[in-house]
């Protein structure tokens, strides 16, 4: 399970990089990444962030299941 943490943790952070990189994208008109559209950071962001949501609510939910 602490692998399984790492992961989501690690999703977590590249989503929020990525969203923060859409963010200043739009703010100031330059692209990051060889992106095309500003929307493409927000779609990544999206699911790297799932990801993580998905992983922590599973591991708190057998964390519960074992009490």
């Amino acid at each position: 399970m602490k692998a399984l943490k790492w992961i989501a943790y690690i999703s977590a952070a590249i989503g929020a990089i990525l969203t923060l990189t859409g963010v200043f994208s739009a703010i100031t008109l330059k692209h990051r990444l060889d992106a095309l559209y500003i929307v493409s950071y927000f779609l990544g962001a999206n699911c790297f962030l799932i990801i993580a949501t998905f992983i922590l609510l599973f591991i708190h939910t057998n964390q519960h299941n074992k009490e």
